[in-house]
């Protein structure tokens, strides 16, 4: 059985709202069914009428797994073109910076860049998979 703790996969971006208010120019209480009939809907959640929980805010694009490595990627780009293959006058002031700079970010990229995608791939597979569950059921 998977993981389903708070920094796990399938709860990353499972937000939902769990108030069921009605918002204010909402006519319809938050208590009643899908159905628009005006009754409301068993809170035991064991009534096949309720209501799902309505979707949360989108998620922040910086929680995207590939976000920090493509980031690092065109930092660890950048550094270097800046430290080795520019003949920029300019920029040859800082090339020991630069030089520097891509030292640090080819090993946090060696390592970071595969697990980010790893990552994606498992988030599309478990996606994939809660998708296929609930049309089956």
């Amino acid at each position: 059985m998977p993981n389903q703790g708070p920094g796990s996969i399938e709860s990353r971006y499972a937000w939902t709202m769990t108030d069921n208010s009605g918002s204010a120019g909402d006519s319809r209480s938050g208590a009643e069914n899908d159905s628009g009939n005006g009754t409301p809907a068993s809170n035991d959640g064991n009534s096949s009428n309720a209501r799902p929980e309505r979707r949360g805010p989108p998620p922040n694009p910086l929680y995207h797994p590939l976000f920090l490595p493509v980031l690092l990627i065109a930092f660890t780009l950048w550094f270097g073109w800046d430290g080795f293959l520019t003949t920029d006058p300019k920029m040859l002031e800082h090339q020991n910076f630069n030089r520097i700079m891509f030292y640090i970010m080819l090993p946090l990229s060696l390592f970071l860049v595969p697990r980010g995608i790893k990552d994606f791939r498992e988030e599309q597979a478990a996606a994939e998979k809660k998708q296929v569950e609930g049309n089956s059921g």
